[in-house]
């Protein structure tokens, strides 16, 4: 499991091309949260830790074309 930072976690989002919104849809999360995982002011659960590698090897997936 990865060790999601913050900086991490924008990353991910900004090379899916998605706003804080859109990414906070597609990880069942608010915007606001977004913004404190960004931010640092919160941390991931271990739980988000794993939805968010998931994502991330899924959008490396489709950036590849596969």
């Amino acid at each position: 499991m990865d060790d999601w930072t913050p900086e991490k976690i924008k990353n991910l989002r900004t090379k899916m091309g998605l706003t804080q919104v859109a990414f906070a849809e597609r990880i069942g999360v608010t915007n606001v949260y977004v913004n404190y995982l960004e931010k640092g002011v919160k941390t991931p659960s271990r739980m988000l830790c794993i939805l968010l590698s998931y994502v991330s090897k899924e959008a490396k997936r489709k950036r590849k074309g596969g």
